[in-house]
């Protein structure tokens, strides 16, 4: 299986792959931030950096969806290919700190690449208040992401709403995480253990 989790800046999504890959046995596939080389050039000059950040993303995201196919354990996987394409770089282009030129062409990339591979078997999306993704941030402390506005954090949201709206690729959960505690809380990762194991009994009888 291919399960992926979304979700906007800070709402816990690679702390949840953690815990969820080491409880299931899933293979963990994360979100590349720690090599990425444009990151910080990205938070500090985003007009100059957007394509180059969104298209390693993407090529980084391509790379783990062929390996997750190509794989014969169960992989959990921290955001998804598609929010990249419909959450991110629309966004950038959007608030004029992505060309039209280079918008088109991270567009028509994306569209091959999504014609060469799947979604995932299950989506988890963890919806949150801008309060508590400022509140997460700040606690982890990554010094790129200090410069991170409200604004653009608000307009990640609003998109993230707008896509979970017409997701129609497989099954779905939506977690609200706003007072889940599932790091400090055994009870709260608990619940979310549940709905999935709910989630996963149901696929498996429609799959019958």
């Amino acid at each position: 299986m291919h399960i992926a989790i979304a979700g906007n800046i800070g709402a816990g999504k690679t702390t949840l792959t953690e815990l969820l890959a080491k409880h299931y046995k899933w293979e963990p596939q994360y979100e590349d931030v720690v090599q990425n080389p444009y990151l910080d050039d990205f938070y500090a000059e985003m007009e100059r950096w957007s394509f180059n950040l969104q298209v390693y993303f993407l090529n980084s995201r391509f790379r783990q969806i062929i390996d997750i196919q190509q794989s014969r354990n169960s992989v959990i996987q921290d955001r998804t290919i598609y929010e990249d394409a419909h959450i991110f770089a629309p966004n950038l282009h959007a608030m004029g700190l992505m060309t039209n030129r280079d918008f088109q062409n991270y567009s028509s990339l994306f569209q091959l690449m999504e014609s060469l591979v799947k979604g995932p078997d299950l989506l988890i999306y963890l919806r949150s208040s801008i309060p508590n993704l400022v509140n997460h941030i700040h606690k982890r402390g990554r010094a790129y992401e200090n410069s991170i506005s409200i604004e653009y954090l608000s307009r990640l949201n609003e998109r993230y709403e707008a896509w979970i709206q017409n997701y129609e690729k497989k099954n779905m959960i939506t977690l609200e995480v706003d007072n889940l505690n599932f790091v400090d809380k055994p009870e709260d990762f608990q619940l979310v253990v549940d709905t999935i194991d709910r989630k996963l009994a149901e696929m498996k009888m429609d799959a019958i």
